[in-house]
């Protein structure tokens, strides 16, 4: 039985690459972005589920989370790679916009 992974942030860049790189290495793999109409290429791929996924939409993540396991029977491995950005200087950014607020 083949492995799966979630990707997050494969609209492009890193995140793209290793979709593919793990799809022709014969890995199940959910190839999440924002934006899914960005995952064309990726979709066509028989062992490839592309899905929404926003890092900062709870509600998101557990849909794609949902999606995986229900495609392909489990998820073994994650690789998040999608980043968010804050912009304003450092000391002055609200630590709660920064996605800690445990600290």
């Amino acid at each position: 039985m083949s492995k799966t992974i979630l990707i997050t942030g494969c609209s492009s860049g890193f995140g793209k690459a290793a979709a593919h790189l793990f799809a022709k290495r014969g890995w199940n793999v959910v190839a999440t972005m924002r934006h899914p109409e960005a995952g064309k290429e990726l979709a066509e791929l028989p062992n490839v589920l592309v899905h929404r996924l926003d890092v900062q939409d709870h509600a998101s993540i557990v849909a794609s989370i949902a999606e995986g396991i229900g495609r392909f029977g489990g998820i073994d491995a994650i690789v998040n790679n999608a980043g968010f950005g804050v912009y304003n200087i450092f000391e002055a950014v609200p630590l709660e916009k920064c996605g800690n607020s445990s600290t």
